[in-house]
């Protein structure tokens, strides 16, 4: 029997799987995607654009005792511009590169399913957190240099703070969702 008789007569192995077909992770779009997936990509991209939102908003806020900063204006400007501090002037871009890096990771985490993306995305959210509370949460109260010469100045925190605390949660809520969640 010749080779080619032998391969007519054997039936054709038939494949056990379509590997063809994938989640929609590998064709980048949503198709195979569950709620969790959907989920956290889109509570991880939340974060991400409060964490560049924060960035460019006021973290802290001196008031003087007249109420604006607009008196210290016209005698001191420079001593004015430390009547407010936005996450940029306190941090530089931080904020902004680990927005677009939680963007990615979310993206990563949720729709590609990937794990390691989660660890990344709940780092990201860590370490938010740890500049809002490390960095920006002992100024909330510090007058600075307005303080010695205004007697009744006062320092608050203000929405930038506010959304960075939010989005360093958020992100580091939902690293733990994907990692906690079954495969």
């Amino acid at each position: 029997m010749t080779e080619r008789d032998r391969e007519q007569r054997e039936p054709a192995r038939e494949a056990i799987r379509d590997g063809s077909r994938h989640s929609g992770a590998s064709t980048g779009g949503f198709g195979g995607a569950g709620p969790l997936a959907i989920g956290v990509s889109a509570a991880g991209i939340a974060a991400a654009l409060l964490m560049v939102l924060a960035d460019f908003l006021p973290i802290v806020s001196v008031d003087v005792a007249s109420g604006s900063c607009e008196v210290i204006n016209d005698s001191n400007p420079e001593l004015a511009d430390s009547c407010e501090q936005s996450g940029f002037e306190r941090h530089g871009p931080a904020l902004v590169l680990l927005g677009l890096l939680c963007g990615v990771m979310a993206w990563g985490a949720g729709i590609g399913e990937s794990r390691p993306a989660a660890w990344a995305l709940a780092v990201v959210g860590g370490v938010v957190l740890a500049i809002a509370l490390l960095i920006d949460l002992p100024v909330t109260d510090d007058t600075g240099a307005i303080g010695p010469n205004f007697e009744g100045a006062s320092a608050q925190a203000e929405i930038g703070f506010v959304l960075e605390l939010a989005a360093g949660t958020l992100a580091l809520a939902t690293g733990a969702v994907r990692l906690l969640a079954r495969e």
